[in-house]
C-alpha cells in the first residue's frame, strides 16, 4: 500500500519557513532604522553639547544657554524614548529569529520523514518483488518437473 503523501505537508512547512523569513527581514529593516535614527540623535546631541562648549568659550547671553539647555533636555528625552524602541525591537528580532529556526527544524523533520517513508516504501516494493519472484521460480520449476 502506497504511503501517505508527505508532499503537501513539505510543501506548507516551506511556505511557513518563508513566511517567518520575510517577517525576520521587515523587523530587521525596522531595527536598522531604529538604529540609524537613534544614532542621529546622538549626533545631534553632540552637536549641541560642542555648540554650548563653544558659546560658553565666546561668551553668550543666558537667553541663547537657557534655549540650548532646553534643547539638550528635550533631545536627551528624544534619545531614551529611541532607544528604548531600538531595544525593543531587538527583543523582536531575537524572537522571530527563533521562529524562523524553529520553522526551519519542522521542515526539515518533515523532510526527513518523506525521506524515511520513501526508503520503507522501497524496502517494501522489494521485498513484493522478491516473493512475487520466488513465486515465479517456483511455478516455473514446478512445470519442467512435470
Amino acid at each position: 500500500m502506497k504511503p501517505f503523501s508527505m508532499h503537501a505537508v513539505l510543501k506548507y512547512r516551506q511556505q511557513l519557513e518563508d513566511t517567518a523569513r520575510q517577517i525576520l527581514y521587515q523587523a530587521l529593516e525596522l531595527e536598522a532604522r531604529l538604529l540609524e535614527i537613534t544614532m542621529q540623535t546622538e549626533e545631534e546631541l553632540a552637536a549641541l553639547y560642542r555648540d554650548t562648549q563653544r558659546d560658553r568659550e565666546q561668551g553668550t547671553s543666558v537667553d541663547r544657554m537657557l534655549l540650548f539647555e532646553y534643547r539638550i533636555d528635550l533631545i536627551k528625552q528624544q534619545l531614551e524614548v529611541q532607544r528604548s524602541d531600538l531595544e525593543k525591537q531587538q527583543a523582536q528580532v531575537a524572537k522571530k529569529r527563533q521562529q524562523l529556526i524553529r520553522a526551519s527544524r519542522d521542515r526539515k523533520v518533515i523532510e526527513k520523514l518523506q525521506e524515511q517513508q520513501n526508503a520503507a516504501y522501497a524496502k517494501f516494493l522489494e521485498k513484493k518483488e522478491m516473493v512475487l519472484l520466488d513465486e515465479i521460480a517456483v511455478l516455473s520449476h514446478e512445470r519442467k518437473h512435470r
